[in-house]
């Protein structure tokens, strides 16, 4: 059994503790089409007293997307430092084709998800196919429809495997909750084509490198000055575990469910040390929500 994990009621208790703050979007800042309750004052609070945030997502969005989207919400400028999301990771590496796996990778794109995430692709000299037997690479982003099984797409990935494409994987999240509901999203979809033996290209959380280069973003004295605000386990927490940051849990969101709460409710601590064990990760607190 591992040891319990310290509760605070909010981030006003262990502001003084860090200059600057990696913090996950979707389920802690925002839900949907709006703001999570108390993130922004909570991002008010922080600016007033100059903490530094780098928004983290898992997104397929652009950063500067990402960006507008959390403005139109609500979020000002003023708040935070910068965002950072998978999809600017991938389109970064589909336009330089520095990385081996993206050197010999073709221009014929079979895109799976939303066309809204491949917006703002246009200079990348991608073709668009809309036959997979067109295809050199295929990039998901999402599914075909919100709330599809897994079985629905085992006769395209049949044939995905039998011409051998390689997948880029543009979300790595395996499921989006959707009121309260998990669905399974791009990562689930990728991860499957996987264990299948298809070649899958992945960029975003828990990888370490998106927690480096956030770090490099701040003016801080040490790393022990960062912390790591998330809602999930598998890629907030043990992304911020394998990067040596301490890790700062937030119960009421993709979690909820398991831990048997509502979003701003407190879990047992033998809920969240049973969850915990479970991915064998660890956080340094866990507040309820967002909120100051």
């Amino acid at each position: 059994m591992g040891e319990e994990i310290p509760f605070v009621s909010g981030i006003k208790a262990i502001a003084p503790l860090y200059d600057a703050f990696i913090v996950d979007l979707w389920g802690v800042v925002y839900e949907e089409n709006r703001l999570c309750i108390g993130a922004f004052n909570t991002l008010s609070q922080l600016a007033e007293l100059k903490k530094q945030v780098i928004f983290l997502s898992n997104t397929p969005s652009r950063s500067s997307e990402t960006a507008k989207k959390i403005e139109r919400l609500g979020v000002k400028p003023y708040q935070y430092k910068g965002v950072l999301t998978s999809g600017e990771i991938i389109y970064y590496e589909l336009k330089s084709r520095q990385n081996p796996f993206f050197a010999n990778l073709g221009r014929r794109c079979f895109h799976l998800g939303p066309v809204k995430y491949i917006e703002g692709m246009e200079d990348l000299g991608l073709v668009m196919v809309q036959n997979i037997d067109e295809a050199e690479f295929i990039l998901i982003n999402g599914t075909f429809s919100p709330r599809d099984e897994l079985s629905k797409y085992e006769p395209f990935f049949k044939k995905c495997m039998q011409r051998r494409l390689p997948m880029i994987c543009g979300s790595p999240d395996s499921f989006v909750m959707k009121d309260g509901i998990p669905y399974i999203a791009a990562g689930g979809l990728a991860a499957h084509y996987q264990s299948m033996g298809g070649n899958v290209f992945w960029r975003g959380k828990p990888d370490v490198g998106v927690f480096n280069y956030c770090v490099g973003g701040f003016n801080v004295s040490s790393k022990s000055r960062i912390a790591v605000i998330g809602d999930s386990i598998a890629s907030d927490m043990i992304g911020a575990n394998n990067a040596g940051l301490d890790a700062i849990f937030v119960a009421g969101g993709v979690h909820a469910r398991e831990l048997g709460i509502s979003k701003g409710q407190t879990p047992t601590p033998e809920k969240v040390r049973s969850l915990f064990n479970q991915y064998n990760a660890s956080a340094k607190l866990v507040i309820p929500a967002f909120v100051w």
